[in-house]
């Protein structure tokens, strides 16, 4: 099977989010999606404005119905209360799989930008391959930038429409990059403020439903 983990804090989960999920799956004919919400994202030291409950049931309101897509709780809060790691949460979800099941890491261009401030990045990055949208105002360019220094990065000819493919290396390890060049549904961090502080319409940027949840429980009041 083809499987692949999206994660992130969801807070909340919008249509952009939905749309990269869906190109992701058509693109690379993925089987599986796991949608993980995170407790504790390391990068981002302040409390999400939304509970981890709250966001997983907002996730759940969000890709309902969306073939192969399930909703994950790997990246729940730990016993610990240590951050949740992707290298960790993507060596657990290894090892639930198969041998011959194919692993990726669905990112937006956001994400992957900072990919040189994760914890061991250069161990993520080999660690299964990648499917990353783009987004405007995300120079995607010259990826070379966003890698540590660890990692090579070579392209080399796709076969699929709207995506550009990367060989990343290090020390005898490989994985695949794919970039998604044609994302059609963009949703900025300024929408996404706007619709939470009641000043424009959510439509747009978030599932009715999920704007129903955020209403009925009173979330983003004090943004």
């Amino acid at each position: 099977m083809r499987i692949a983990l999206f994660g992130g804090t969801f807070d909340p989960p919008h249509r952009g989010h939905v749309a990269l999920a869906r190109l992701a799956r058509e693109r690379l004919s993925l089987d599986r999606i796991l949608v993980a919400p995170v407790a504790v994202q390391p990068l981002k030291h302040e409390t999400p404005p939304a509970g981890f409950d709250d966001r997983v049931a907002m996730t759940r309101l969000a890709f309902a119905g969306e073939p192969g897509v399930e909703i994950s709780l790997l990246d729940a809060p730990r016993a610990d209360g240590r951050s949740n790691y992707t290298i960790d949460t993507l060596t657990a979800l290894r090892q639930q799989l198969n041998s011959a099941d194919a692993l990726f890491c669905i990112l937006g261009a956001d994400s992957f930008l900072t990919i040189g401030n994760w914890h061991r990045p250069a161990d993520v990055l080999i660690a299964c391959d990648f499917i990353v949208g783009a987004r405007p105002g995300f120079d995607l360019s010259n990826i070379k930038v966003a890698l540590p220094k660890s990692i090579s990065a070579k392209p080399f000819v796709s076969d699929i429409p709207g995506v550009q493919l990367f060989k990343l290396a290090r020390d005898g390890y490989a994985s695949t990059l794919y970039l998604l060049t044609d994302l059609a549904e963009h949703v900025s961090a300024t929408e996404i403020r706007a619709v939470l502080q009641g000043q424009a319409a959510a439509g747009r940027v978030l599932n009715p439903q999920v704007a129903k949840y955020i209403r009925e429980h009173h979330l983003y009041v004090h943004l």
